[in-house]
């Protein structure tokens, strides 16, 4: 499959051509897959379950139409589709809607094999009649070239209980159940969604358009007596098409949807091994998410801030994902995440940064403190000695200090800095290059928290630390010094003060007096809470170090802010910047 971005111009062009249409919702989404697989394997989910089986497919769509309207979630109001995780956090989509007297509820799960790349999108929709008479209705199974992340649809057939789009066997029916037809963009100008709301069903029962606009819908008619329920159940094989992987057999059926179900419940029952007993339930399904999404979201043995749009291990924030899966238990990917990125010491999307050895160490530390893995830690303190050697050589350096990292954003390539970790040191302080400037009390923040990681580790193994110690306490009096002048200037100096870099005080009124203006003037300006616009991880880290500075009840302001305002409701995600500011990638 190739993928081009100018795609998303034409289906712009072709939104504004035809309005009757309708289109998918784009409002938000979330994005489900099988933990390691790369990120063609990731399952773009909107509200109401309307999907691709991977990004940059074709999109699914569920439909129901009864006494001669029809009911799409793409055009409904976002509160009338409720959205969960099964039991609050285990990732099966849930999504339920009301079509008429017709209750619709949808479940939605990615499973396979990432070892072998067989990967497998299970859906269940299930109508009940909730109304004291019998009740008929049409049940829509809507394929077509838009939805979460479409392409071309040039083909669609049905052979048996398979429909092959494109030529491949990509999705399987119910037995013997529902009627294929389909729609011709280029001999009728039309979209499948112009028949259904007229009531009307195409009649071609195949699909050969080269337009790529084609669309097709499976439809089902139903008999419902008062309070009966019927289940539909689908599979979407995931690139079964594409040309190194066509050589598999199709699936052999029936495919027992409910076991597969149980099946990866189970799994994930396993996987999450942290016990929580509370009585707020908002905050242990919240809990769950977060790691859920996050190891949803990896690839091989890197972690991602998501899928797709940030394709590769950005070395800040991938550090924070890390260490919340190491938190959460997933100790085993974990290591293997820590000894990948241990022979860099520096990568991201801006190239070279003056924080990738202090994470680098924090993460390489931080394993180790949760898992006491004492051979790990014989392993890798040797790397961790050689990052807070690179620390101390920026923290003293009379020139440039560069570290060619592999990869960065597209638009950044021509960029003269992005080898560049750091420019010469003035003040005993590293002046080290993030996000496109010197926030310098971020980055010997966090070169503090390094260096005392590394001593307290190297300790363990009997290992002199002095010189790290001396160069420890330096720089942190240094960091004191120039709080002085700039602390508060810079959102992220709230952020890190107390953790991780620990070498803020309780007992310093200047630094309490600075934490309580940034609140008083950002956060809370006149007692309203102003959220974090941008960068969410940044209001996660100062409610971490309110907590830290014995203001509880400020960091509870952003906790019930992170419980109850979600991007996708009700699924505990978030948001990340304000606009599409990969789209160079």
């Amino acid at each position: 499959m190739k993928y081009n971005l100018l795609e998303h111009a034409n289906l712009l062009a072709m939104k504004e051509k035809h309005p009757d249409w309708i289109w998918n919702r784009s409002d938000t989404h979330i994005l489900l897959g099988v933990p390691g697989t790369v990120d063609a394997f990731k399952t773009p989910v909107e509200p109401g379950n309307s999907f691709s089986p991977g990004p940059g497919t074709y999109g699914v769509s569920t439909w129901v139409s009864e006494n001669g309207r029809l009911y799409a979630p793409e055009t409904m109001d976002i509160s009338e589709l409720h959205w969960s995780f099964a039991d609050g956090h285990f990732p099966i989509s849930r999504s339920s809607w009301k079509a008429g007297s017709v209750k619709v509820l949808s479940e939605l799960f990615c499973d396979g094999e990432a070892e072998t790349s067989n990967i497998k999108d299970y859906l269940t929709v299930t109508l009940e009649n909730t109304c004291e008479q019998e009740t008929e209705c049409n049940f829509y199974l809507v394929i077509r070239s838009f939805g979460a992340s479409g392409n071309k649809i040039n083909k669609l057939t049905r052979d048996g209980d398979i429909l092959h789009v494109n030529g491949a066997p990509l999705i399987y029916l119910p037995q013997q159940a529902g009627e294929l037809r389909t729609v011709s963009y280029e001999q009728t100008g039309k979209d499948v969604s112009c028949y259904l709301r007229e009531g009307k069903l195409p009649q071609d029962t195949a699909l050969d358009d080269p337009s790529g606009w084609g669309s097709g819908v499976v439809s089902f008619s139903v008999w419902l007596k008062p309070g009966e329920k019927i289940a539909y159940s689908f599979v979407f094989h995931l690139r079964a098409g594409h040309w190194m992987f066509n050589w598999r057999d199709t699936m052999s059926q029936p495919i027992d949807v409910a076991a597969a179900r149980e099946a990866f419940l189970k799994k994930w029952e396993k996987d999450l091994v942290i016990g929580l007993n509370l009585p707020d339930r908002r905050f242990v399904d919240a809990f769950y998410c977060q790691l859920v999404h996050l190891y949803m979201f990896t690839v091989h043995n890197s972690p991602r801030i998501s899928p797709v749009s940030y394709p590769l291990w950005w070395l800040r924030d991938g550090s924070y994902v890390l260490n919340a899966l190491n938190k959460g238990g997933f100790h085993q990917f974990s290591e293997a995440a820590c000894r990948e990125i241990s022979r860099k010491n520096a990568c991201g999307g801006f190239g070279s940064e003056g924080d990738g050895p202090s994470n680098i160490i924090w993460i390489l530390s931080e394993h180790y403190l949760l898992t006491h893995d004492r051979k790990f830690l014989q392993e890798m303190l040797p790397v961790m000695q050689e990052k807070a050697d690179l620390l101390i050589r920026m923290r003293h350096a009379t020139d440039v200090v560069k570290e060619y990292a592999d990869y960065c954003i597209p638009s950044l390539v021509l960029e003269a800095n992005i080898d560049v970790m750091c420019i010469p040191a003035k003040d005993g302080l590293i002046f080290g290059r993030m996000d496109g400037h010197f926030p310098i009390l971020w980055v010997n923040s966090f070169a503090f928290m390094a260096l005392t990681r590394f001593v307290r580790c190297a300790k363990e193994l009997g290992i002199d630390t002095q010189k790290y110690e001396t160069e420890a306490e330096e720089l942190k009096k240094a960091i004191k010094a120039k709080s002085r002048e700039i602390f508060g200037q810079n959102d992220r100096d709230v952020n890190c003060a107390f953790w991780p870099a620990g070498w803020a005080s309780r007992d310093d009124a200047f630094i309490m007096g600075k934490f309580d203006e940034f609140w008083n003037t950002v956060r809370y300006p006149d007692g309203v809470h102003n959220p974090e616009p941008m960068w969410t991880y940044f209001e996660a880290g100062q409610a971490h170090n309110n907590i830290l500075a014995g203001k509880r009840e400020r960091a509870w302001v952003s906790i019930e802010y992170f419980l109850n305002k979600h991007t996708a409701q009700g699924i505990y995600t978030y948001h990340e910047s304000n606009c599409d500011e990969n789209t160079s990638l």
